[in-house]
């Protein structure tokens, strides 16, 4: 019986040890899972509708997760889903500079060697800022090293003006002008914002949470709100590391300021741990990312709330709290997406016109070939006789000439006169003339009212005198009473025609003819009558009458003599 006394106190015993220990081991923070942190840090809409985004993304080692490691960014305005495709980088990979301070003390709460090994670290740390190449204006840094009697600073500029000021600095006593060496690099912090508005600013601050002249919990708050209000106005984050602080109840104030201005917070236990996280909270720096996209559908005016999804290696995925309200105050114009589309278009017609232009040629010289083969047929044909030289229209074999082209003429021919005796009765009628059926249809000449026909051309108008009797074509009409070889009556002594039995004067040739007489005088016995030269019509050939005007065969409408 004692002896299973004895067991069961054992199995207790070890079962309370076993507890214990799971219990402390529980405890241990080096125990405790770290998982993955995202949060958004800056969001920057002066250029909407393209947004950029800062935010930190640390691994279980509090270290920066390499862009090349993410598997894929989502954005999201409260819960709608704005791209699951964004360009995103490390911001040491980007085109945007950096302003950074570093506000470190060089306190006798550090051996000489910690202060040797420390400096050699922050020199390290503080070459790896970009220098300026080509377009890119390169990063600046600024050292603020209080060394417990005054603060020693290097203006914003290159990096090894820092590193050799901090090789100088002795400490010669203990910090104690924290809030002085901090209100500098945010009042520096401001002027370098007005000079170079891209670029990213951050202010790391190495401190004990000591000042001489502000220690009760009242004022340090005050003074942390003040620079917590400047450094979120302009977009400083400061990232604080703790070193030892002589009064606990302020950390939560400086947790609460690298929190609230986008940076981290740090406790270093040791002195060799200051330079560890100093090149942590760097990295950080460097190594935030840089979160680019187009967020269609923004007007002005409109507030938006973002939040991230990244998926990191492994598949698994990290989202960030939502970040505060932002207000689309402008939106720019898109000249790149412009010039683009603009440079598009050009392109195109260029290539069109180029095509139009070879083709017209090639048309253009398949024309004038066509043309030129045309123009060799119909010569062919002129010569041939199938084609009028002039009007270039067909011609009938057994045409001496084209009756087109004589036809038109007769046309204008007669249109010319119809104008010539309209203009005659109008000038007449206005001197109070009348001159009604009074003008030769052929000759338009003014005939004598008691004419029977137009003595001028013989155009004979018939027995009643009208003009409008007369016909195109036919000539005077002989007297129907007059017998076949009857004499002729009076003949003209000049010009040898018929004269009416009443004319005293030749109405052909105006030759006087009172006294001559009635009847020609018979020829000479030994002088044959002159025979009247025969004359033959140019268009057929055949003979005409001498009083013809015009072939009465074929009405060619010409006078030949």
């Amino acid at each position: 019986m004692k002896r299973i006394l004895q067991i069961v106190i054992l199995g207790c015993t070890l079962c309370c040890s076993l507890l214990w220990s799971v219990n402390i081991q529980a405890q241990t923070p080096e125990l405790v899972p770290k998982e993955y942190r995202l949060k958004i840090d800056n969001v920057d809409v002066s250029n909407a509708p393209d947004i950029r985004i800062r935010a930190t993304f640390l691994n279980t080692a509090s270290l920066p997760v390499n862009p090349e490691k993410i598997g894929a960014i989502s954005i999201y305005d409260e819960e709608d889903l704005v791209t699951s495709r964004p360009k995103f980088m490390a911001l040491k990979d980007s085109d945007i500079p950096i302003d950074l301070a570093i506000v470190v003390p060089i306190s006798q709460r550090f051996s000489d060697v910690e202060l040797e090994s420390m400096k050699k670290s922050l020199t390290n740390i503080i070459e790896q800022a970009r220098d300026e190449n080509g377009s890119f204006p390169g990063d600046r840094v600024a050292g603020f090293f209080d060394d417990g009697r005054a603060i020693n600073v290097a203006e914003l500029g290159k990096a090894s003006e820092v590193t050799a000021l901090l090789q100088k600095t002795k400490p010669h006593g203990q910090p104690s002008f924290l809030y002085s060496s901090l209100d500098k690099a945010i009042e520096m912090m401001v002027d370098a914002a007005d000079k170079r508005p891209n670029a990213r600013r951050a202010i790391i601050l190495v401190t004990d949470a000591f000042d001489t002249y502000t220690f009760k919990k009242e004022d340090v708050q005050n003074e942390i709100m003040d620079t917590l209000a400047q450094a979120r106005s302009r977009g400083i984050s400061i990232y604080v590391i703790m070193f030892k602080p002589f009064i606990s109840s302020l950390i939560p104030l400086f947790e609460g300021l690298s929190r609230k201005t986008g940076g981290t917070y740090r406790y270093a236990a040791f002195a060799d741990q200051v330079a560890t996280e100093i090149n942590t909270a760097w990295g950080e720096i460097y190594g935030e990312l840089l979160v680019e996209f187009k967020h269609s559908g923004l007007h002005e005016g409109q507030k938006v709330v973002y939040r991230m999804e990244a998926i990191r290696e492994g598949g698994m995925q990290v989202q960030s709290e939502r970040f505060r309200e932002v207000q689309i105050e402008e939106l720019k114009f898109d000249w790149k997406k412009f010039w683009i589309i603009t440079g598009i278009i050009v392109g195109l017609l260029i290539i069109a016109l180029i095509v139009f232009l070879l083709v017209r040629r090639h048309r253009k010289k398949k024309a004038e070939e066509e043309a030129a083969l045309q123009e060799q047929i119909i010569q062919e044909k002129i010569e041939r006789g199938e084609v009028c030289p002039k009007c270039r229209r067909t011609m009938m074999p057994d045409w001496k000439e084209c009756m087109f082209c004589a036809r038109e003429a007769a046309e204008e021919l007669n249109k010319a006169k119809a104008e010539n005796r309209a203009k005659a009765i109008e000038e007449a009628e206005k001197k109070g003339i009348k001159l009604e059926n009074r003008i030769c249809p052929k000759c338009n000449r003014t005939m004598m009212p008691q004419w029977k026909e137009c003595l001028f051309c013989k155009a004979g108008i018939g027995a009643d005198g009208a003009a409008g009797g007369a016909r195109k074509g036919i000539g005077p009409r002989a007297d129907k009473n007059k017998k076949k070889g009857a004499p002729e009556g009076r003949i003209c002594p000049v010009c040898k025609r018929p004269m009416k039995p009443h004319w005293t004067v030749c109405l052909y040739c105006e030759a006087d003819a009172s006294n001559r007489p009635a009847t020609a005088p018979p020829p000479p016995r030994n002088q044959q009558p002159q025979q009247p030269q025969a004359r033959i019509c140019p268009d057929c050939g055949r003979p005409m009458k001498p009083h013809w005007e015009i072939c009465l065969y074929c009405e060619a409408n010409r006078s030949r003599e």
